[in-house]
Protein backbone atom coordinates (compact mmCIF):
# COMPACT_ATOMS: atom_id res chain seq x y z
CA UNK A 1 0.00 0.00 0.00
CA UNK A 2 2.66 2.46 0.87
CA UNK A 3 4.41 1.79 -2.33
CA UNK A 4 1.10 2.38 -4.60
CA UNK A 5 0.55 5.73 -2.15
CA UNK A 6 4.17 7.01 -3.07
CA UNK A 7 3.78 6.02 -6.97
CA UNK A 8 0.70 7.82 -6.55
CA UNK A 9 1.82 10.85 -5.44
CA UNK A 10 4.80 10.00 -7.89
CA UNK A 11 2.08 10.89 -10.65
CA UNK A 12 0.54 13.24 -9.14
CA UNK A 13 3.36 15.60 -9.29
CA UNK A 14 4.16 14.66 -12.86
CA UNK A 15 0.93 15.62 -13.63
CA UNK A 16 1.03 18.92 -12.17
CA UNK A 17 4.27 19.62 -13.33
CA UNK A 18 3.56 18.69 -16.91
CA UNK A 19 0.41 20.93 -16.93
CA UNK A 20 2.60 23.85 -15.35
CA UNK A 21 5.15 23.25 -18.07
CA UNK A 22 2.47 23.31 -20.70
CA UNK A 23 0.72 26.25 -18.87
CA UNK A 24 3.85 28.24 -19.14
CA UNK A 25 4.72 26.60 -22.74
CA UNK A 26 1.27 28.04 -23.77
CA UNK A 27 1.69 31.39 -22.72
CA UNK A 28 4.88 31.24 -24.50
CA UNK A 29 3.57 30.97 -27.76
CA UNK A 30 3.60 33.50 -30.18
CA UNK A 31 0.24 33.45 -31.06
CA UNK A 32 -1.12 34.09 -28.25
CA UNK A 33 -1.43 37.85 -26.59
CA UNK A 34 -0.22 36.76 -23.24
CA UNK A 35 2.92 36.38 -24.72
CA UNK A 36 3.34 39.61 -26.15
CA UNK A 37 2.66 40.92 -22.35
CA UNK A 38 5.16 38.58 -20.76
CA UNK A 39 7.84 39.80 -23.59
CA UNK A 40 6.84 43.17 -22.60
CA UNK A 41 7.02 42.88 -18.84
CA UNK A 42 10.47 40.74 -19.23
CA UNK A 43 12.07 43.15 -20.90
CA UNK A 44 10.73 46.38 -18.69
CA UNK A 45 11.64 44.59 -15.87
CA UNK A 46 15.32 44.23 -17.14
CA UNK A 47 15.44 47.46 -18.05
CA UNK A 48 15.68 46.75 -21.83
CA UNK A 49 14.01 49.93 -23.16
CA UNK A 50 15.08 49.42 -26.73
CA UNK A 51 13.11 45.41 -26.69
CA UNK A 52 10.27 47.41 -25.19
CA UNK A 53 9.84 49.67 -27.70
CA UNK A 54 10.09 47.32 -31.01
CA UNK A 55 6.79 45.64 -29.36
CA UNK A 56 4.96 48.21 -29.44
CA UNK A 57 2.06 48.54 -32.41
CA UNK A 58 3.29 51.53 -34.94
CA UNK A 59 0.06 53.82 -35.55
CA UNK A 60 -0.52 56.74 -36.82
CA UNK A 61 0.48 58.18 -33.84
CA UNK A 62 3.52 56.94 -33.43
CA UNK A 63 4.99 57.46 -36.59
CA UNK A 64 6.75 60.60 -35.97
CA UNK A 65 9.08 58.30 -33.95
CA UNK A 66 11.40 55.58 -34.35
CA UNK A 67 12.63 52.67 -31.35
CA UNK A 68 15.45 54.68 -30.70
CA UNK A 69 13.12 57.75 -29.29
CA UNK A 70 10.28 55.40 -28.11
CA UNK A 71 13.06 53.53 -25.98
CA UNK A 72 14.42 56.63 -24.98
CA UNK A 73 10.97 57.98 -23.81
CA UNK A 74 10.24 54.52 -21.68
CA UNK A 75 13.77 55.05 -20.31
CA UNK A 76 12.99 58.33 -18.87
CA UNK A 77 9.88 57.74 -17.98
CA UNK A 78 10.14 55.03 -15.54
CA UNK A 79 13.64 56.30 -13.98
CA UNK A 80 12.49 59.36 -13.01
CA UNK A 81 9.83 58.04 -11.02
CA UNK A 82 11.93 55.01 -9.65
CA UNK A 83 10.45 52.24 -11.57
CA UNK A 84 10.85 48.78 -9.55
CA UNK A 85 8.85 46.29 -11.40
CA UNK A 86 6.12 45.12 -13.65
CA UNK A 87 3.73 42.55 -12.73
CA UNK A 88 0.47 40.99 -13.91
CA UNK A 89 -2.28 41.32 -11.96
CA UNK A 90 -5.46 39.67 -12.69
CA UNK A 91 -4.64 38.28 -16.22
CA UNK A 92 -6.82 38.97 -18.78
CA UNK A 93 -9.80 41.32 -18.23
CA UNK A 94 -11.57 41.18 -21.52
CA UNK A 95 -11.32 40.96 -25.45
CA UNK A 96 -12.52 42.43 -28.63
CA UNK A 97 -13.14 40.39 -32.10
CA UNK A 98 -13.56 41.65 -35.38
CA UNK A 99 -11.13 42.73 -38.09
CA UNK A 100 -8.54 44.03 -35.18
CA UNK A 101 -8.25 41.42 -32.56
CA UNK A 102 -7.46 42.89 -28.80
CA UNK A 103 -6.73 41.71 -25.74
CA UNK A 104 -7.12 43.54 -22.62
CA UNK A 105 -4.36 42.53 -19.08
CA UNK A 106 -4.69 44.23 -15.94
CA UNK A 107 -0.70 44.81 -14.58
CA UNK A 108 0.47 46.73 -11.73
CA UNK A 109 3.81 49.13 -11.93
CA UNK A 110 5.97 49.01 -8.35
CA UNK A 111 7.99 52.70 -8.07
CA UNK A 112 9.64 54.08 -5.42
CA UNK A 113 6.57 54.68 -3.20
CA UNK A 114 3.46 53.62 -4.79
CA UNK A 115 1.91 50.94 -6.99
CA UNK A 116 0.10 51.57 -9.67
CA UNK A 117 -2.53 49.42 -11.43
CA UNK A 118 -3.26 50.08 -15.17
CA UNK A 119 -4.92 48.36 -18.76
CA UNK A 120 -2.84 47.06 -21.18
CA UNK A 121 -3.72 46.23 -24.38
CA UNK A 122 -2.52 44.61 -26.90
CA UNK A 123 -3.47 44.09 -30.48
CA UNK A 124 -3.65 41.02 -33.13
CA UNK A 125 -1.89 42.70 -36.48
CA UNK A 126 -1.09 40.13 -39.66
CA UNK A 127 -1.42 37.22 -36.93
CA UNK A 128 1.42 39.17 -34.99
CA UNK A 129 0.80 40.37 -31.37
CA UNK A 130 1.52 44.18 -30.12
CA UNK A 131 1.48 46.35 -27.78
CA UNK A 132 -0.71 49.01 -27.61
CA UNK A 133 1.47 52.19 -26.53
CA UNK A 134 0.49 52.41 -22.92
CA UNK A 135 0.47 56.30 -23.06
CA UNK A 136 -1.81 59.25 -23.95
CA UNK A 137 -0.04 61.43 -27.39
CA UNK A 138 -1.66 64.67 -27.63
CA UNK A 139 -1.81 67.60 -30.15
CA UNK A 140 -1.17 71.10 -28.63
CA UNK A 141 -2.41 74.17 -29.67
CA UNK A 142 -0.98 77.17 -29.10
CA UNK A 143 -3.07 80.46 -29.61
CA UNK A 144 -0.88 83.22 -30.20
CA UNK A 145 -1.11 87.16 -31.40
CA UNK A 146 -0.19 87.75 -35.29
CA UNK A 147 3.18 88.07 -36.05
CA UNK A 148 4.12 85.78 -33.09
CA UNK A 149 7.13 82.84 -32.64
CA UNK A 150 6.50 80.09 -31.23
CA UNK A 151 9.11 77.39 -29.26
CA UNK A 152 8.33 74.38 -27.88
CA UNK A 153 11.47 72.86 -25.81
CA UNK A 154 13.24 75.26 -27.51
CA UNK A 155 12.31 73.82 -31.08
CA UNK A 156 10.39 76.06 -33.33
CA UNK A 157 7.32 75.57 -34.10
CA UNK A 158 6.21 76.02 -37.76
CA UNK A 159 3.00 74.31 -38.22
CA UNK A 160 -0.16 76.64 -38.50
CA UNK A 161 -3.92 76.24 -39.13
CA UNK A 162 -6.25 79.53 -38.25
CA UNK A 163 -4.79 81.63 -35.43
CA UNK A 164 -3.21 78.96 -33.72
CA UNK A 165 0.21 76.71 -34.21
CA UNK A 166 0.13 73.12 -33.73
CA UNK A 167 2.63 70.88 -32.42
CA UNK A 168 1.47 67.15 -33.30
CA UNK A 169 2.10 63.78 -31.06
CA UNK A 170 3.13 65.13 -27.69
CA UNK A 171 4.32 62.65 -25.34
CA UNK A 172 3.19 63.03 -21.78
CA UNK A 173 5.43 64.97 -20.02
CA UNK A 174 7.07 68.74 -18.78
CA UNK A 175 7.23 71.17 -21.59
CA UNK A 176 7.97 74.68 -22.10
CA UNK A 177 6.59 76.88 -24.49
CA UNK A 178 8.11 80.56 -25.07
CA UNK A 179 6.26 83.00 -27.73
CA UNK A 180 7.58 85.95 -29.13
CA UNK A 181 5.53 89.04 -29.80
CA UNK A 182 6.15 91.12 -33.43
CA UNK A 183 6.87 94.20 -31.35
CA UNK A 184 8.26 95.24 -28.42
CA UNK A 185 4.94 96.59 -26.25
CA UNK A 186 5.12 92.82 -24.77
CA UNK A 187 8.42 90.59 -23.70
CA UNK A 188 8.44 86.96 -24.38
CA UNK A 189 5.34 85.11 -23.13
CA UNK A 190 6.91 81.92 -21.04
CA UNK A 191 5.06 78.86 -19.67
CA UNK A 192 5.51 75.31 -18.06
CA UNK A 193 2.35 72.73 -19.55
CA UNK A 194 1.99 69.07 -18.47
CA UNK A 195 1.10 66.72 -21.18
CA UNK A 196 -1.72 65.51 -21.88
CA UNK A 197 -3.65 66.97 -19.18
CA UNK A 198 -2.75 70.54 -20.65
CA UNK A 199 -2.92 70.52 -24.62
CA UNK A 200 -3.65 74.12 -25.34
CA UNK A 201 -2.24 77.52 -24.32
CA UNK A 202 -3.71 80.96 -24.55
CA UNK A 203 -2.08 84.17 -24.27
CA UNK A 204 -4.17 86.42 -21.34
CA UNK A 205 -3.10 89.81 -23.58
CA UNK A 206 -5.71 92.00 -25.38
CA UNK A 207 -5.61 91.52 -29.11
CA UNK A 208 -8.31 93.45 -31.93
CA UNK A 209 -9.02 92.43 -35.04
CA UNK A 210 -7.94 94.05 -37.95
CA UNK A 211 -10.43 94.49 -41.10
CA UNK A 212 -8.66 95.55 -44.46
CA UNK A 213 -10.15 96.33 -47.72
CA UNK A 214 -8.41 96.43 -51.14
CA UNK A 215 -8.87 95.19 -54.48
CA UNK A 216 -10.03 91.36 -55.39
CA UNK A 217 -7.32 89.22 -56.25
CA UNK A 218 -4.53 90.17 -54.49
CA UNK A 219 -2.25 88.59 -51.63
CA UNK A 220 -2.59 90.63 -47.81
CA UNK A 221 -0.15 90.19 -45.56
CA UNK A 222 0.26 91.84 -42.39
CA UNK A 223 3.43 91.28 -40.25
CA UNK A 224 3.91 88.69 -42.21
CA UNK A 225 0.69 86.85 -41.79
CA UNK A 226 -0.73 85.98 -45.50
CA UNK A 227 -4.11 85.71 -46.24
CA UNK A 228 -6.22 85.38 -49.82
CA UNK A 229 -8.02 88.29 -50.40
CA UNK A 230 -11.24 87.35 -53.20
CA UNK A 231 -14.17 89.14 -52.13
CA UNK A 232 -12.17 92.58 -51.70
CA UNK A 233 -11.58 92.31 -47.52
CA UNK A 234 -10.03 90.39 -45.07
CA UNK A 235 -9.77 90.15 -41.42
CA UNK A 236 -6.74 89.49 -39.23
CA UNK A 237 -7.67 88.68 -35.49
CA UNK A 238 -5.72 88.60 -32.58
CA UNK A 239 -3.29 91.52 -33.61
CA UNK A 240 -1.62 93.57 -30.84
CA UNK A 241 -1.76 96.71 -30.64
CA UNK A 242 1.61 98.41 -32.66
CA UNK A 243 2.88 98.77 -36.20
CA UNK A 244 3.09 96.66 -38.29
CA UNK A 245 4.22 96.01 -42.16
CA UNK A 246 1.23 95.42 -44.81
CA UNK A 247 1.92 94.75 -48.35
CA UNK A 248 -0.31 93.67 -50.77
CA UNK A 249 0.30 92.25 -54.43
CA UNK A 250 -1.28 90.02 -56.99
CA UNK A 251 0.46 86.77 -57.65
CA UNK A 252 1.01 87.65 -61.43
CA UNK A 253 2.60 90.28 -60.93
CA UNK A 254 -0.15 92.84 -62.58
CA UNK A 255 -0.01 95.71 -60.19
CA UNK A 256 2.86 97.38 -58.39
CA UNK A 257 3.40 95.96 -55.29
CA UNK A 258 1.75 97.72 -52.12
CA UNK A 259 4.23 98.51 -49.05
CA UNK A 260 3.62 100.21 -46.27
CA UNK A 261 3.82 100.20 -42.17
CA UNK A 262 0.17 101.01 -40.44
CA UNK A 263 -0.52 101.61 -36.84
CA UNK A 264 -2.95 99.38 -35.31
CA UNK A 265 -5.15 99.84 -32.22
CA UNK A 266 -8.54 99.38 -30.57
CA UNK A 267 -9.36 102.72 -31.79
CA UNK A 268 -7.95 102.28 -35.55
CA UNK A 269 -8.24 98.77 -36.73
CA UNK A 270 -10.03 99.52 -40.34
CA UNK A 271 -8.18 100.58 -43.57
CA UNK A 272 -8.92 101.31 -46.93
CA UNK A 273 -6.27 100.78 -49.33
CA UNK A 274 -7.32 101.62 -52.83
CA UNK A 275 -4.61 103.35 -54.88
CA UNK A 276 -2.90 100.60 -57.11
CA UNK A 277 -1.22 100.75 -60.79
CA UNK A 278 0.03 98.89 -63.36
CA UNK A 279 2.94 97.38 -62.81
CA UNK A 280 5.63 97.22 -65.80
CA UNK A 281 4.48 93.65 -66.36
CA UNK A 282 0.94 94.25 -66.23
CA UNK A 283 1.15 97.12 -68.67
CA UNK A 284 3.09 94.91 -70.78
CA UNK A 285 0.00 92.67 -71.01
CA UNK A 286 -2.65 95.25 -71.13
CA UNK A 287 -1.19 96.93 -74.12
CA UNK A 288 -0.88 93.52 -75.64
CA UNK A 289 -5.06 92.45 -74.49
CA UNK A 290 -5.42 95.91 -76.60
CA UNK A 291 -3.50 95.02 -79.34
CA UNK A 292 -4.61 91.91 -80.46
CA UNK A 293 -8.64 92.75 -79.25
CA UNK A 294 -8.46 95.55 -82.27
CA UNK A 295 -6.49 93.12 -84.49
CA UNK A 296 -9.24 90.77 -84.00
CA UNK A 297 -12.05 94.35 -84.26
CA UNK A 298 -10.20 95.05 -87.60
CA UNK A 299 -10.59 91.49 -88.76
CA UNK A 300 -14.59 91.69 -88.42
CA UNK A 301 -14.66 94.97 -89.85
CA UNK A 302 -13.61 93.60 -93.34
CA UNK A 303 -14.52 90.04 -93.22
CA UNK A 304 -18.20 91.02 -92.16
CA UNK A 305 -17.62 88.53 -89.05
CA UNK A 306 -17.59 89.28 -85.73
CA UNK A 307 -16.61 85.91 -84.18
CA UNK A 308 -13.15 87.12 -84.34
CA UNK A 309 -13.90 88.93 -81.34
CA UNK A 310 -15.73 86.27 -79.13
CA UNK A 311 -12.49 85.03 -77.00
CA UNK A 312 -11.19 88.54 -76.22
CA UNK A 313 -14.79 89.63 -74.21
CA UNK A 314 -15.97 87.79 -71.23
CA UNK A 315 -18.65 85.40 -71.77
CA UNK A 316 -21.54 87.56 -69.86
CA UNK A 317 -20.90 90.51 -71.74
CA UNK A 318 -20.18 88.80 -74.96
CA UNK A 319 -23.82 89.39 -76.34
CA UNK A 320 -23.48 92.99 -75.46
CA UNK A 321 -20.56 93.94 -76.76
CA UNK A 322 -20.60 92.35 -79.83
CA UNK A 323 -24.00 92.96 -80.97
CA UNK A 324 -23.09 96.95 -80.53
CA UNK A 325 -20.30 95.80 -82.85
CA UNK A 326 -22.28 95.00 -85.39
CA UNK A 327 -24.52 97.97 -85.05
CA UNK A 328 -21.50 99.94 -86.12
CA UNK A 329 -19.45 97.77 -88.79
CA UNK A 330 -21.87 94.92 -90.08
CA UNK A 331 -25.11 95.28 -89.85
CA UNK A 332 -26.58 96.79 -93.14
CA UNK A 333 -23.23 97.74 -94.12
CA UNK A 334 -20.70 96.48 -97.05
CA UNK A 335 -17.68 97.40 -96.12
CA UNK A 336 -14.44 96.96 -98.88
CA UNK A 337 -11.73 98.07 -96.70
CA UNK A 338 -10.82 99.41 -93.56
CA UNK A 339 -7.67 100.66 -91.60
CA UNK A 340 -7.91 102.05 -87.96
CA UNK A 341 -6.29 103.70 -85.41
CA UNK A 342 -6.13 103.40 -81.32
CA UNK A 343 -5.03 105.80 -78.54
CA UNK A 344 -5.28 104.79 -74.96
CA UNK A 345 -5.51 108.26 -73.00
CA UNK A 346 -5.91 107.09 -69.28
CA UNK A 347 -5.21 103.39 -67.73
CA UNK A 348 -6.37 103.09 -64.26
CA UNK A 349 -6.62 99.96 -61.74
CA UNK A 350 -9.98 100.29 -59.98
CA UNK A 351 -11.58 99.08 -56.53
CA UNK A 352 -12.85 95.98 -57.98
CA UNK A 353 -9.64 95.32 -59.96
CA UNK A 354 -10.75 95.67 -63.20
CA UNK A 355 -8.75 98.07 -65.20
CA UNK A 356 -10.59 100.96 -66.46
CA UNK A 357 -9.04 102.96 -70.07
CA UNK A 358 -10.07 106.05 -72.00
CA UNK A 359 -9.63 104.77 -75.75
CA UNK A 360 -10.30 106.74 -79.09
CA UNK A 361 -10.54 104.66 -82.17
CA UNK A 362 -10.53 105.98 -85.41
CA UNK A 363 -11.63 104.00 -88.33
CA UNK A 364 -11.27 104.51 -91.78
CA UNK A 365 -13.28 102.49 -93.85
CA UNK A 366 -14.47 102.54 -97.55
CA UNK A 367 -18.25 101.29 -97.98
CA UNK A 368 -20.30 100.08 -101.38
CA UNK A 369 -23.70 101.59 -101.30
CA UNK A 370 -26.48 103.16 -103.44
CA UNK A 371 -26.01 106.86 -104.16
CA UNK A 372 -28.97 109.27 -104.41
CA UNK A 373 -29.12 108.52 -108.42
CA UNK A 374 -29.54 104.88 -107.36
CA UNK A 375 -26.12 103.91 -108.44
CA UNK A 376 -23.51 101.63 -106.21
CA UNK A 377 -20.57 103.73 -105.26
CA UNK A 378 -17.84 103.62 -102.65
CA UNK A 379 -18.28 106.26 -100.11
CA UNK A 380 -15.40 106.68 -97.35
CA UNK A 381 -15.99 107.20 -93.94
CA UNK A 382 -13.94 108.20 -91.09
CA UNK A 383 -15.39 106.93 -87.65
CA UNK A 384 -14.22 108.22 -84.41
CA UNK A 385 -15.56 106.87 -80.95
CA UNK A 386 -14.28 107.34 -77.95
CA UNK A 387 -14.82 104.58 -75.39
CA UNK A 388 -14.27 104.04 -71.60
CA UNK A 389 -13.73 100.12 -71.35
CA UNK A 390 -13.45 98.05 -68.41
CA UNK A 391 -11.35 94.64 -68.23
CA UNK A 392 -11.33 91.77 -65.83
CA UNK A 393 -7.77 90.65 -64.94
CA UNK A 394 -7.80 86.81 -64.87
CA UNK A 395 -4.27 85.66 -64.00
CA UNK A 396 -2.17 86.48 -66.96
CA UNK A 397 -5.21 87.06 -68.96
CA UNK A 398 -7.29 90.84 -69.65
CA UNK A 399 -10.36 90.41 -71.36
CA UNK A 400 -12.86 93.23 -72.27
CA UNK A 401 -15.59 93.37 -69.56
CA UNK A 402 -17.90 96.48 -70.12
CA UNK A 403 -17.16 99.25 -72.61
CA UNK A 404 -19.59 102.52 -72.57
CA UNK A 405 -19.69 105.05 -75.71
CA UNK A 406 -18.14 108.86 -74.22
CA UNK A 407 -18.73 110.63 -77.74
CA UNK A 408 -18.88 109.80 -81.55
CA UNK A 409 -18.23 111.46 -84.31
CA UNK A 410 -18.85 110.09 -88.24
CA UNK A 411 -17.58 112.03 -91.45
CA UNK A 412 -17.65 110.98 -95.11
CA UNK A 413 -16.00 112.50 -97.85
CA UNK A 414 -18.25 113.93 -100.52
CA UNK A 415 -18.03 114.17 -104.32
CA UNK A 416 -15.05 117.34 -103.87
CA UNK A 417 -12.83 114.58 -101.59
CA UNK A 418 -14.14 116.46 -98.33
CA UNK A 419 -14.83 115.50 -95.01
CA UNK A 420 -18.37 116.64 -93.98
CA UNK A 421 -19.47 115.32 -90.82
CA UNK A 422 -22.70 114.16 -90.07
Amino acid sequence: MKTNKKVLLVTMALIVLSLGTAWCLFNDYKGKPRYIVNAYMKALNSRDYVSAASLFYEDERLHDFNDVEMAQYLSNYFEEKGFVKMEEGRGQIGEQTGNEAKAFYEVRYSFAGQNVTSTLSVVKVEDKWQVVFPFRIENVNIYTPLGSTVWFNDEPVTQKENNKYIVKNVLPGHYTVRIAFPNEICSDYITDIEVPTQTEIKIPYQTVGVHIETIPGTIVELGGEKQANWEGSVDFEQVLEGTYPLKIYDIYGNIETYESEITISNEKKQFVIEDFKLSKTGSERFNQSINTFYAAYIKGIKGHNSKNLENHVVSESRESIIGEFEDWFIKNKDVQNAQMEVELEQVEVTENGDLEASVLEIVHLTNREVNDTGKMQNVGYKIALRWVMTLSIDGEEYKLKDRVLEESLVSYKDKDDKWVAY
